[in-house]
């Protein structure tokens, strides 16, 4: 990797690619180097690079030298990949901070160097270089990083929610750079940076197909060893089911009932399936919430009404909804809503704008639906 990851790969694309692509036909990039601004500006920079992902504060506190940060990423279709290399700072993904960023995806880092310490929902949080982890961005985190080297990958959810079971619990995961697993991801994410300058659109499906087979297996076999640890066991039949569900949710029939003769199964059968997520009627509900927490993050947030939300996702009466959203989120509806209008606000400058570039790709990303 070079030493300016704003330009990597850039120069000697128009000699490498030749005859086969234009250099229209390659990844959409964005990026900026501390060597070519200010301090100030440079902050500014950073700060809303990764707005989408994080609040951040204390940058550079300790340290001899100015905080400085440098970026780069690429658009591959549905997935976003990026270099970061950044002084130590606090990283704080809050509820609001969910609300405001309208983004659910699962994001995986390999730190190259440095790490953090922290806390990912409830779970205590430690990572260091060669190390990767994983984060689901629809829930709360807080970490301190040291300054750092990192390769980020951004998945939206559904690409994994085909594949694995509890993707929730993929929240917090480290895989160490000492096991197989971390190892042999940690060499296909450096791999998918370093050609992502060279890539052109015509080869990223099969690329981002492989990529998620990869993943998928990789995280499925952690979170079930995991599990098999606990004492938990997964059926085959709980991912079938769980799709049906999201396919489903805004039917006011869904119930334990309407599952049951959907996939042959009896009652008792169905509440075993789900009781390690608390029982069919709660994993519904809050299925129904999660919709309904990101339809108020969302970009039509302003003509939401809370009592039309409550109804389209069949969670009650106003107030039910209220105490049901608050007790989830720790915040209410309309405080959602609030939120998620600061994300989407207009009075940027055309500077602000061009910073806004990876915030705007993770809202625009569209990923496959899932069949039921």
């Amino acid at each position: 990797m070079t030493d300016d990851p704003a330009t990597t790969g850039q120069e000697e694309t128009a000699g490498t690619i030749g005859d086969a692509a234009s250099v229209s036909s390659l990844l959409p990039t964005f990026g900026f180097a501390a060597a070519r601004m200010g301090t100030d500006e440079n902050i500014a920079a950073w700060r809303e690079a990764v707005a989408t992902l994080f609040d951040v504060d204390e940058l550079g506190r300790g340290e001899p030298a100015p905080f400085s940060a440098d970026l780069c990423s690429y658009a591959m279709g549905p997935l976003l990949i990026g270099l970061s290399r950044a002084g130590g700072q606090r990283f704080v993904r809050t509820t609001e901070t969910v609300a405001r960023s309208g983004v659910d995806h699962i994001i995986l880092q390999l730190y190259l160097k440095g790490g953090f310490d922290g806390v990912a929902g409830e779970m205590p949080v430690r990572v260091r270089a060669g190390d990767i982890c994983v984060f689901d961005l629809a829930q709360t985190l807080e970490t301190r990083a040291t300054a750092f080297e990192n390769v980020t990958l951004v998945v939206p959810r559904p690409m994994f929610a085909a594949h694995i079971v509890h993707v929730d619990a993929l929240h917090g995961l480290v895989l160490p750079a000492s096991g197989m697993v971390g190892r042999l991801l940690a060499g296909h994410l450096k791999a998918l940076f370093e050609f992502a300058p060279r890539m052109t659109f015509q080869e990223c499906p099969s690329v981002v197909e492989g990529t998620i087979s990869l993943l998928a297996a990789c995280l499925r076999g952690e979170l079930e060893r995991g599990a098999s640890d606990r004492g938990v066991t997964a059926n085959a039949s709980l991912m079938r089911i769980r799709q049906h569900i999201e396919a489903q949710l805004g039917d006011e029939h869904l119930s334990a009932a309407s599952l049951a003769v959907h996939f042959g199964l009896s009652r008792a059968s169905l509440y075993r399936l789900f009781a390690p997520v608390g029982g069919i009627a709660e994993y519904i509900r809050s299925r129904r919430l999660h919709r309904a927490f990101f339809e108020l993050a969302g970009s039509n947030a302003r003509r939401l009404r809370i009592g039309e939300l409550a109804r389209r996702w069949h969670l009650g009466t106003d107030a039910h909804f209220t105490r049901s959203f608050k007790a989830a989120y720790g915040i209410t509806p309309r405080a959602a809503r609030e939120a998620a209008l600061l994300g989407t606000r207009t009075d940027r400058s055309a500077t602000d704008a061009d910073l806004a570039t990876i915030s705007r790709w993770m809202r625009e990303i569209a990923p496959p639906r899932i069949a039921d």
